[in-house]
């Protein structure tokens, strides 16, 4: 289940907030000692994460949660870059040592399968308390701490920390698997979303990269969104033009804003995070910056989605973002 974007955080007795880890995505299913782990799409991460293996002997057998794969800093915030770059180890040798190196947490939000029963019509406000009485947090295993009623200053909060914002999840919805539904609501900090790569400018030197064309998908084709040409460093360009020239080349869009003879366009396999200010009249995004890859997201999830209006707004209230606190 996804989280539809909202224009403006709120206060509201009928919301769980949650902290936005824009880490992940991953269920994980305890059965008979063994933890097997589904990415986005039900890819198999399972061998590409064995710290989440601790799960087999801290929740019942038959089991299934949902959560997010992230790694912190010293602060307990998600550290995206660490993350990406332990993305990429693949092979079992490569998977160990970035398990050492940089040995990621699970976080759990919600609880699906409870000893063989499903829990996915059941409402938030009995999934949550449930998931707390079966699993406690425990080393690399973080189980959320939601805040109620102070979503406006669990959003200030957040923001002050760094962090990118937060979800909010109404009590009374069921987990509707597969879909991105309203009863979720995703309050950013900053404006991010995930684009599908159609397009790049190659550049000469050690950058290798100009910019991305980056695009989101109407259900019919990829429409571009503009061009990303910041928050790659030298090494990130250079990764990037690699897996860029390894994708197959593809006609460009029939429409006179994008004919340039620099643009390389390419089929739309890779996904991208982008942050941004705002989409201006045209459809295009203002300041875009380039905040990771996104293997995970496959390209055609790349929908821009409607702002959703939330509840009035109620008065701010101090308040504490519960972080983990991990081992360096």
């Amino acid at each position: 289940m996804l989280p539809m974007p909202a224009a403006a955080p709120f206060d509201s007795p009928d919301y769980a907030f949650d902290v936005a880890w824009d880490g992940v995505r991953a269920l994980a299913a305890i059965d008979r000692g063994k933890v097997t782990l589904w990415g986005r799409g039900l890819a198999d991460l399972t061998g590409r994460y064995p710290e989440v293996q601790a799960l087999a002997t801290m929740a019942p057998d038959e089991t299934i949660v949902d959560g997010e794969l992230i790694i912190s800093d010293v602060e307990g915030r998600p550290d995206p870059i660490a993350l990406e770059q332990r993305q990429q180890a693949i092979r079992p040798e490569a998977v160990a040592r970035a398990a050492r190196a940089r040995p990621v947490t699970y976080v759990v939000h919600d609880l699906l399968y409870l000893r063989g029963r499903s829990w996915l019509n059941e409402p938030l406000v009995r999934r949550r308390p449930r998931l707390n009485e079966v699993l406690q947090s425990s080393g690399r295993i973080y189980v959320v701490e939601p805040v109620a009623d102070d979503g406006l200053a669990f959003f200030d909060a957040a923001r002050d920390k760094g962090l990118d914002g937060v979800v909010a999840k109404r009590f009374d919805s069921p987990y509707r698997a597969g879909q991105r539904h309203p009863d979720w609501l995703a309050i950013d900090a900053i404006r991010r979303q995930d684009f599908a790569v159609m397009g790049f400018v190659p550049e000469a030197g050690d950058n290798l990269l100009g910019a991305l064309i980056v695009a989101t998908y109407d259900g019919r084709r990829f429409q571009p969104a503009g061009r990303v040409g910041g928050g790659f460093d030298v090494a990130t360009s250079r990764r990037l033009r690699k897996m860029l020239d390894a994708l197959p080349s593809a006609a460009g869009p029939d429409d006179a804003r994008w004919t340039d003879d620099r643009i390389c366009w390419v089929k739309p396999e890779m996904v991208v995070g982008v942050k941004f200010s705002e989409w201006d009249r045209n459809g295009q995004l203002r300041f875009p910056i380039f905040s990771g890859l996104k293997p995970e997201v496959g390209a055609e999830e790349c929908v821009r989605t409607a702002m959703i209006e939330p509840p009035e707004p109620g008065r701010s209230r101090p308040t504490e973002v519960p972080l983990p606190r991990l081992p360096i």
